[in-house]
């Protein structure tokens, strides 16, 4: 992981993503459950600036209760200003495609998807968590007449290609099960 995503500001408003959301209070040291929504390692380690609830912070201390981090923000010193941030979202600066093997949700949603041959299949509209086990999400897509289906979101069936500045240019779904892909099929086919 780059150095960058971890030094001096959290970033503008325009740069940061959401990388997850303050949960329930813990304890009376100012932790916070907080519910990611990256999968990205280290994304809340100690060190990391991140922006929480509109106020640039340092993540001081992290540790995992029960399946979830338990995270200690700088300028979160009890029980009171943990509670007060429930619910409040913590974003970070976006890391580069260099820096990363994952998109974040953010990342994908409006994302358009096609065949390999070019034909459009619809765009994401949401991303559909899965348990760890699986191993993938599953992205929701909307075709143009309304209907959605499921992509799931593995390697071995969606290729990202990026635009010139490494965002998402558009998914691209190759060797897809046969019947995943509804009647409907690819848009304009039917």
């Amino acid at each position: 992981m780059a150095a960058s995503a971890h030094d001096g500001d959290a970033g503008s408003d325009r740069d940061l993503v959401e990388i997850g959301r303050v949960g329930r209070a813990h304890a009376l040291r100012g932790e916070v459950v907080v519910h990611l929504s990256s999968d990205v390692p280290d994304r809340l380690a100690p060190g990391v600036r991140v922006r929480v609830d509109g106020r640039d912070t340092e993540v001081v201390g992290v540790r995992e209760h029960q399946g979830r981090p338990l995270v200690r923000f700088a300028h979160v010193g009890d029980r009171s200003a943990a509670e007060a941030l429930r619910g409040a979202a913590v974003e970070a600066a976006p890391l580069g495609p260099d820096d990363l093997d994952v998109y974040l949700a953010a990342e994908l949603v409006g994302a358009a998807v096609v065949t390999a041959d070019g034909a459009a299949l619809g765009t994401v509209t949401a991303l559909v968590p899965m348990p760890a086990v699986a191993g993938y999400d599953l992205l929701e897509v909307t075709r143009s007449d309304g209907g959605t289906w499921l992509l799931p979101a593995a390697d071995e069936l969606v290729t990202v290609e990026e635009d010139a500045d490494g965002g998402v240019a558009r998914l691209v779904a190759h060797d897809l099960p046969e019947g995943l892909v509804d009647a409907g099929g690819a848009e304009g086919a039917g």
